[in-house]
């Protein structure tokens, strides 16, 4: 038990000194404002959430309901410019995506505590050709209890998690085995 405590003291810690980016603006997080999300796990619904993508820009808001839960499978892949081995992954992405995007399947880069235009300049760099959400800061790894990136979540054409984790050549063997249902 005291272990447990110490291990969540260090956590809170970490979560409230680990980014010193300004924070996104939040313009919804869920349906229940208030309820705690710690974690999204296999079988659970996706948590929506909102930003502005540009910060000059009150026009620029997207929702990742616009990609997730629409009758398709989506990799969603929560990286940050600066991150060295979420740039190793995105070859790994991109043969996926290169491979089975379509009518069934595509991948959306979620940037997660970052500067948008440092995002938007690595997206550039590395060849990411598929959909993105930029400047979301803490908002999504808040909701889905994401304290390392990359992380990889599939979500199914309901929108629910169907994988969580999953790295390398399992990107491609997961997404496989779920569009050979």
């Amino acid at each position: 038990m005291k272990k447990s405590l110490i291990l969540l003291t260090a956590a809170l810690i970490v979560a409230a000194c680990g980014n010193n980016s300004a924070p996104a603006k939040k313009i919804a997080e869920s349906s229940e404002p208030e309820a705690v999300v710690t974690k999204g796990e296999v079988g659970d619904a996706f948590i929506d959430f909102a930003v502005q993508q540009d910060p000059a820009n009150p026009a620029s808001v997207v929702r990742f309901s616009e990609y997730v839960g629409k009758g398709k499978y989506i990799l969603v892949d929560f990286w940050a410019s600066w991150c060295g081995p979420c740039r190793r992954e995105m070859p790994n992405i991109k043969e996926v995506w290169t491979k089975y995007h379509g009518d069934k399947f595509d991948v959306l880069s979620v940037a997660v505590w970052d500067d948008p235009a440092d995002s938007a300049a690595a997206a550039a760099e590395l060849g990411i050709c598929w959909n993105q959400i930029v400047n979301t800061q803490r908002i999504p790894t808040d909701l889905y209890g994401i304290e390392g990136i990359p992380t990889l979540i599939l979500f199914g054409p309901d929108g629910k998690i169907v994988a969580r984790g999953i790295r390398g050549p399992q990107i491609g063997e997961t997404v496989a085995a779920c569009l050979a249902k």
